[in-house]
């Protein structure tokens, strides 16, 4: 297989901590921004204020992405290449053939032409940037989105409908809990940016490995593929790792049986070449067997069943829930809410003690990787610590 399960989690990792400090960034900007509106009593001076400060937003954020996608291609780069390099190794290993210098530099060609299409993929996300609208949700530029944020905020004030700390409350944190949004297509369907760069980085990094593979198979004159398998396997590819294929059945396996291709969304298997008859599989029978029923076994928790595989999705979303905890707790910072903060403190010191109780009973890791968030340190830790401990005293 060219990358393992950990490799995988590793490069998804990484995905997020590129695509993180643009949110960062974004969020604590409109906190601010609103806050500073929501202080003026005319309307005069505001829409000054408003014309000014939007202006000068996007010029700060413009340059900021532009910085931060550059670092990101160079990292993209070198993440591809590591991928290159161990599909290519592995694949020649496993047939028991090494490269000559001439398929050594079309594969190099190949990286290069991956890479490139990533790249502009992901470079895309900059054109159409947006966020959304704190009442409706629906996909905004980013210059509507502040100035929608703002005025909402100060409407509230000035009519009387809301205190102030009230309307910055309920006009920030909307747009923290949605983030932001690549809108994508004409049709305005929008991603959240994390999934979005996730998403595409992934999905080029599919390409590439794919690409590999394909020209490893050619090369060494195979004739057939292996599906690489794991514990906790998702249940639409389950029946089909572990196993050899012709050509011809793994071609109609992708195209006509399986909805999700292998090696593609957010798959953990990778196809290897082989020589049908000369290669023997990688896992016998009885291992695979044992994976089903570890699998089937899974566990109960709080009156729930869950199979392994569904226990790991659990745990990613209970870490994307920290994450995103974490945000609206550094949202609320920004905002001077002191009780909106407090209330999310204690929320997160919540999802922090369900993560560690359900990690346990699933006898699954922890990854502290995983809830890493910009601009969350070690004070906002023991200040969300602080607030738990409080709020479970009788």
């Amino acid at each position: 297989m060219a990358l393992t399960p950990e490799q995988i989690d590793g490069l998804r990792a990484r995905m997020e901590d590129i695509a993180q400090p643009i949110i960062d960034w974004l969020l604590a900007d409109i906190a601010e921004r609103v806050a500073e509106a929501g202080k003026m009593t005319s309307t005069a001076a505001y829409e000054a204020y408003r014309a000014q400060a939007l202006g000068a937003s996007r010029e700060q954020l413009e340059k900021f992405l532009k910085k931060q996608l550059g670092i990101s291609e160079k990292e993209l780069e070198q993440l591809f290449e590591q991928a290159a390099k161990f599909s290519s190794e592995d694949d020649f290993a496993r047939v028991g053939v090494w490269a000559t210098e001439a398929q050594q530099e079309s594969l190099e060609q190949m990286v290069k032409a991956a890479i490139q299409l990533a790249t502009k993929d992901f470079e895309n996300l900059t054109q159409t940037m947006g966020m959304v609208d704190c009442i409706t949700g629906r996909p905004l530029p980013l210059q509507d989105a502040y100035r929608q944020a703002m005025d909402f905020a100060f409407e509230q004030i000035f009519t009387g409908a809301a205190d102030y700390e009230t309307a910055i409350r309920q006009a920030t944190r909307k747009l923290a809990s949605r983030g932001v949004v690549a809108i994508d297509y004409a049709s305005g369907v929008s991603t959240e940016l994390g999934a979005a760069v996730r998403r595409n980085m992934m999905g080029g990094m599919g390409l590439l490995v794919e690409q590999i593979t394909q020209a490893n198979h050619d090369a060494l004159g195979c004739d057939g593929w292996e599906i690489s398998a794991h514990a906790a396997s998702a249940p639409d590819h389950e029946p089909y790792q572990g196993r050899q294929y012709s050509d011809a059945e793994y071609t109609r396996l992708n195209e006509e049986t399986l909805k999700r291709r292998i090696g593609t969304l957010n798959c953990g298997h990778y196809p290897s070449p082989i020589i049908l008859g000369v290669n023997s599989p990688q896992y016998t029978e009885a291992e695979l067997e044992e994976f089903r029923r570890a699998n089937a076994e899974g566990i109960t928790y709080e009156g729930r069943h869950y199979t392994a595989y569904e226990a790991t999705q659990q745990r990613n979303r209970i870490e994307s829930g920290i994450r995103r905890q974490k945000r609206r707790v550094l949202v609320s910072e920004k905002s001077g809410d002191a009780d909106q903060l407090l209330a999310d403190r204690i929320k997160l010191a919540r999802l922090n003690q369900e993560y560690s109780r359900f990690c346990k009973a699933a006898n699954l890791k922890t990854r502290p990787q995983r809830l890493q968030q910009d601009g969350f340190g070690r004070r906002q830790g023991a200040q969300v610590a602080a607030a738990g401990r409080k709020k479970c005293k009788p």
